[in-house]
């Protein structure tokens, strides 16, 4: 019986902890979205005409923001 309580009780410890990473990989994610959307407003409207490597940052940007909309969206579902 004791056993049991002490291995309830390390559960509890430990969805606490996970509770806490998933708010911190939430607050990092909306927080790194804001950087990089502003990073996309800044280069979008010269994006067609940019050389190869500004076009690849470019996308690159894009794919990011994909990325962490998945994360944000993750990270939420596992919190509600």
């Amino acid at each position: 019986m004791e056993k049991t309580r002490q291995g309830l009780g390390d559960l509890g410890v430990l969805a606490d902890k996970t509770e806490k990473a998933e708010r911190a990989i939430l607050a990092r994610a909306e927080q790194r979205l804001v950087e990089v959307s502003a990073q996309i407003e800044r280069a979008q409207p010269g994006a067609e005409a940019a050389d190869d490597a500004g076009q690849q940052r470019y996308l690159a940007l894009v794919a990011e923001r994909g990325q962490l909309h998945t994360v944000i969206a993750k990270a939420r579902q596992v919190l509600a």
